[in-house]
């Protein structure tokens, strides 16, 4: 009996210890993260002209402009709505004339606002308006849209992401930030520092959409 015990301690013991290197490794996966706060006037010109240039390629509908500011390791998340609740898939590069979903082409923009860098501005769809408008990029916070619909997709399908998936996404987010362009049918991106470049990683086409 008392070998017995001996070998069920020795086996808990070794039980806990992987358990833990598991949870370490985890640990240091989602850790590795780089967030690149632009604070010098080079490092906000960047992250400038790479927002201004996609708003201004996606306004074009340019294709070749538009997927230049796509990194090919990275491919882009493109957040939508088919009923009740938001979901996204993962492409390799944009193509206006084949729009994501096929039903919601992509719309016309025009805008007038410059650039700022600010709180996001909300959208109320008991009003259907913006609390403030403009072009803006928040530096203050990174985008969790991603994490939430994973999250709660995660709930009714635990096969669907991979632990792989669920934090490639944690870090992406934690390495992005927000930008909206306000309109009736606005633009919404993320982008991120990958490489000692910045390049878009995501575009919501759900958010400020209130039909469902």
């Amino acid at each position: 009996m008392r070998n017995i015990w001996i070998g069920l301690l020795a086996l808990l013991t070794l039980t806990v210890s992987c358990n833990q290197g598991k949870n370490s490794e985890k640990i240091v996966s989602k850790d590795s993260v780089t967030v690149v706060v632009p604070v010098t006037i080079e490092e906000q010109n960047q992250l400038s002209e790479v927002i201004t240039r996609f708003v201004r390629a996606y306004a074009s509908k340019d294709n070749a402009k538009a997927n230049a500011l796509i990194h090919p390791e990275l491919g882009i998340y493109i957040i939508y709505r088919p009923g009740a609740s938001d979901t996204f898939v993962k492409m390799d590069s944009l193509d206006f004339a084949h729009p994501v979903p096929e039903v919601f082409a992509y719309p016309d923009l025009n805008t007038e606002f410059a650039l700022t860098f600010e709180k996001l501005p909300s959208y109320d769809c008991g009003t259907e308006k913006w609390n403030k408008e403009g072009f803006i990029c928040d530096t203050t916070a990174h985008p969790n849209q991603l994490s939430n619909i994973t999250a709660f997709e995660d709930e009714f399908d635990e096969d669907k992401f991979s632990e792989e998936d669920l934090i490639r996404i944690e870090v992406s987010e934690k390495e992005s930030y927000r930008v909206i362009v306000t309109a009736d049918q606005p633009l919404i991106f993320h982008v991120r520092k990958y490489k000692g470049a910045w390049y878009v990683t995501t575009l919501d086409r759900a958010y400020a959409g209130c039909d469902a």
